[in-house]
């Protein structure tokens, strides 16, 4: 292995050493990380910086402003009162409410878009109800990435294997959804154990919720209309951006940029709305694993998997699906995805001919595992998946920091149930 190999290595251990301490803020580690491979001679700058992914910055971006001018109309207030008077205040029943919303909307919208709403109702019912909001954040994040993995648009993973792999909208939806629901029965009924210290609330808390008027809790009817229509048009073309011809980050910009512009208030506030640490995270680990991916490590290892497979379909399938879930926990779903496109489009040729299935088969059955593993293992820690790091920062900034330990604990059961339960299916589906 060349000298530069070796220090791209050293540098992400100990990057990830030092997070896992929680002795150092994460995003200024990873950045630490990022430029030490700069620095040091690993990836040249340009190549450093053509790895940063702006649309999925951007994207966040645009969403956060949107998101700030929704919150200031009074949306998240009315929305979290209705929420939880459906449930009649019982954290249950509300939980599992919670679980196939966020599932439901991360497939129609996207997992990053659907926590930025999620996350502060979440916050305020909790607040309503005088029960811990940590529990009811992670099963958040765990439904959006579950139901992410649905559709073509539910995931940024996805949108990058649907462009490799050429699939549709509709073949996302016909393959990955059932198992998708699956998996979020799951976490519903996974939740009733979470939230076990938390299910109680008393009788005169309830009835004072019951007795809010949620209509009253809308601020700003104007903004409101103005911040729906834009979000609504935004929604749309997040669906049709293939037809439209542009990518999902530029409709948030465009979105974000007349929201700005119609809603005649000071835009220094929504700018200070951003979580800029979480930006900079992404741009620190995409910098980071530009380093390992420009020395060609990850190549090496996803290659050495597929020797081991020895070309066999099952065998294929299933280290693809857990190696993507467990590269996806330590370096994010959306770098390890792109890294593995490659390796996928290589597997498909040699296992057809090595095998007795037919090519299509063998697609179906890599570009799914992939998938599953990409979006199912971003549960895993708060670095695999967007959605994971803008929860942690909006929890943060509402002093209910999420450690990654805490995280962790709760992550691993959800994680290796619906990666099992995702082996099952693609093995019954597409390999046996």
């Amino acid at each position: 292995m060349e000298l530069t190999a070796v220090l791209a290595a050293a540098i992400f251990l100990v990057t990830f050493a030092v997070i896992l301490t929680d002795k150092v803020h994460k995003t200024v580690i990873v950045l630490c990380g990022g430029a030490a491979m700069i620095l040091l001679g690993v990836v040249s700058q340009e190549d450093a910086f053509a790895r940063v992914d702006l649309s999925v910055i951007l994207l966040l971006a645009g969403m956060m402003i949107i998101v700030h001018f929704l919150a200031e109309s009074g949306l998240f207030s009315y929305l979290a009162i209705r929420i939880t008077q459906v449930a009649k205040g019982h954290p249950i029943p509300l939980m599992m409410l919670l679980c196939f919303m966020t599932a439901g909307s991360a497939a129609l919208v996207d997992k990053v878009t659907t926590v930025l709403l999620m996350a502060p109702i979440i916050l305020l019912i909790t607040d309503r109800l005088e029960v811990p909001p940590i529990p009811f954040l992670l099963l958040t994040v765990f439904s959006s990435n579950i139901g992410g993995a649905a559709t073509l648009i539910g995931a940024p993973s996805n949108v990058l294997i649907g462009s490799a792999g050429d699939l549709s909208f509709n073949e996302f939806v016909a393959h990955l959804a059932p198992i998708s629901l699956v998996c979020t029965v799951m976490v519903a009924m996974y939740g009733v154990y979470l939230i076990r210290h938390s299910s109680f609330v008393a009788s005169d808390v309830r009835a004072r919720v019951m007795g809010l008027n949620a209509r009253g809790a809308i601020r700003d009817k104007r903004l409101l209309v103005k911040s729906l229509c834009v979000l609504g048009m935004v929604l749309l073309a997040f669906t049709l951006h293939d037809a439209l011809g542009f990518e999902p980050a530029s409709a948030a910009l465009g979105g974000a940029a007349v929201l700005l512009l119609i809603a005649r208030s000071e835009p220094g506030e929504a700018f200070h709305s951003i979580e800029w640490l979480t930006l900079f995270f992404f741009i620190g680990l995409f910098m980071l694993v530009a380093g390992l991916a420009e020395t060609g490590i990850l190549e090496a290892i996803a290659m050495a998997g597929l020797r081991v497979s020895g070309d066999n379909l099952m065998i294929a399938s299933l280290m693809l699906m857990w190696g993507a879930a467990l590269a996806s926990a330590f370096m994010g779903n959306i770098p390890i995805t792109t890294a593995l496109i490659p390796v996928v489009t290589t597997a498909i040729p040699r296992i057809t001919e090595a095998g007795p299935h037919s090519e299509p088969v063998v697609e179906m059955a890599l570009w799914w595992s992939l998938a599953l593993g990409a979006c199912f293992g971003g549960n895993a820690t708060i670095f695999a998946s967007p959605a994971n790091l803008v929860v942690t920062d909006i929890a943060r900034s509402n002093r209910q920091p999420i450690s990654f330990g805490a995280h962790l604990r709760a992550s691993w059961p959800i994680t290796i149930g619906s990666l099992l339960l995702a082996s099952l299916y693609v093995a019954w589906r597409y390999v046996v």
